[in-house]
């Protein structure tokens, strides 16, 4: 029987920090009720990616190759756990020198119903000068947005 939960495709924007890793638990529950398919998805920003053609001079191509790498297999060995649990879920990983407009483009083309993400907890200066990815995608698309705050426990599973 087809689910009839208006969330069917949950996002999961991940960082590699734990702090956006606590987003995680939250989707998981989430999906385990609604029987919904969760995407985790990371934004790759090459270092200093405006300086790839002379990276890629430098010979370092292959260490920001192996780098990108690294972040796939991250998304892929958490989501081999959610598939453990009985989640249908996918790993992608984007390339975009701005995640906040890379997540929002990615939740527009690929139908998804629900954005769950954790905020780096920056306040006062710290949030003006590096901004804040959280609340740029919550602001930038059309869909629900639950927001983790990097110090909420992780609920019981």
């Amino acid at each position: 029987m087809p689910s009839t939960s208006r969330y069917q495709k949950i996002l999961v924007p991940l960082d590699g920090s734990g702090w956006s890793q606590r987003a995680v638990p939250h989707a998981v529950d989430i999906a385990l009720s609604n029987q919904s398919e969760v995407v985790l998805l990371s934004v790759f920003s090459a270092p200093a990616q405006s300086y790839t053609p002379e990276l890629a001079l430098a010979g370092q191509n292959s260490a920001v190759q192996e780098l990108r790498e690294s972040v796939a297999l991250y998304l892929n060995g958490l989501s081999s756990e959610l598939r453990e649990q009985g989640i249908t879920t996918y790993a992608h990983v984007i390339d975009g020198a701005n995640p906040a407009a890379a997540i929002c483009n990615y939740v527009r083309t690929s139908d998804v119903d629900l954005v769950v993400m954790s905020t780096h907890g920056r306040t006062g200066l710290a949030r003006i000068i590096f901004g804040s990815v959280a609340r740029a995608v919550m602001e930038g698309v059309q869909v629900p947005t639950l927001l983790v705050h990097p110090d909420e426990e992780t609920p019981a599973s």
